[in-house]
């Protein structure tokens, strides 16, 4: 999964229609394939592209929190478009707030990304209530020595990136990689391009695989999903702004991320309240026919 999901910016979100060479490249893509990882072989990591919907929930709140609930979907793709990755992220939410306000945020988000991670363009779409709050759009490029985001926009805004930076794509492959090999943790640079900034240093924890899907009470078609029969590593990623002197996590999420790349939940923690995203429906996306 592209991880992410990186900051959801809850309370301002919006949709958007891709761009119709994106959207005609997003209906094609390689056929699933059923991956074993091994420790010997963390070069045979393949993401399977695919369609996931998540039912998001309030997971829990703190003390002090106005949070009353939060109920919502997300829409996934992660397709494969021969020259890179595109993906594809809708969002919508409601909110519900103790004294008695409701709030309705969306959010899309539209990417490529090269295969060989040195190329990326994005457009970001927020809205709340109607009313768009944000919006970025642009590309970025690495090189040996580090690369450049230029934002169209807003228009004129550049962002200098570290040598070492990954787009997210790459960085969920990174993942994967550690994962197979017993690494337990790294920390990263990634750009996104989902706020003004647009990266985030983002460390990751990874534990031992879990058992295969198991949960009584998931639906019958997600238990006999062959995408989903794989065990799953649970990882934790913390999210830090830029040069934060706080030393504390922006916000952290949990995922259960199985070797093809889908992640089988997730639940995102913003420090007064937490959302847990439950899967109720994946399938593979068609090949591209490169």
């Amino acid at each position: 999964m592209r991880i992410f999901l990186t900051c959801l910016s809850l309370f301002s979100f919006a949709f958007i229609a891709p761009a119709p060479s994106l959207a005609a490249a997003l209906e094609k893509a390689l056929p699933a394939e059923t991956l074993a990882v091994t420790a010997n072989h963390p070069d045979k990591i393949t993401i399977v592209p695919h369609r996931a919907i998540y039912d998001m929930s309030l997971t829990s709140v703190k003390n002090g929190s106005n949070i009353n609930g939060v109920s919502g979907r997300m829409l996934f793709e992660w397709s494969d478009v021969c020259d890179g990755w595109a993906v594809q992220q809708h969002l919508k939410l409601h909110f519900s707030y103790s004294e008695g306000d409701e709030s309705d945020v969306s959010s899309t988000e539209v990417t490529w990304e090269s295969k060989d991670g040195k190329r990326y363009n994005f457009n970001v779409r927020r809205v709340s209530d109607g009313k768009e709050t944000e919006h970025y759009v642009g590309k970025a490029e690495m090189t040996a020595d580090g690369g450049t985001a230029t934002y169209s926009v807003p228009a004129s805004k550049t962002e200098k990136l570290p040598a070492d930076t990954l787009f997210p794509s790459a960085h969920t492959k990174l993942i994967l990689q550690k994962a197979s090999t017993g690494e337990k943790l790294f920390t990263r640079r990634v750009f996104d391009g989902s706020d003004d900034i647009g990266s985030d240093d983002v460390s990751a924890f990874i534990n031992a695989p879990s058992a295969t899907w198991q949960d009584a009470d998931t639906k019958g078609k997600m238990k006999s999903n062959p995408l989903l029969s794989q065990s799953a590593w649970p990882v934790r990623l913390a999210f830090f702004k830029i040069d934060s002197e706080t030393g504390e996590p922006d916000y952290e999420m949990n995922l259960n991320l199985l070797p093809n790349g889908i992640a089988r939940t997730m639940q995102i923690d913003y420090g007064d309240f937490s959302v847990t995203g439950t899967l109720s429906d994946v399938e593979a996306i068609p090949a591209p026919g490169c």
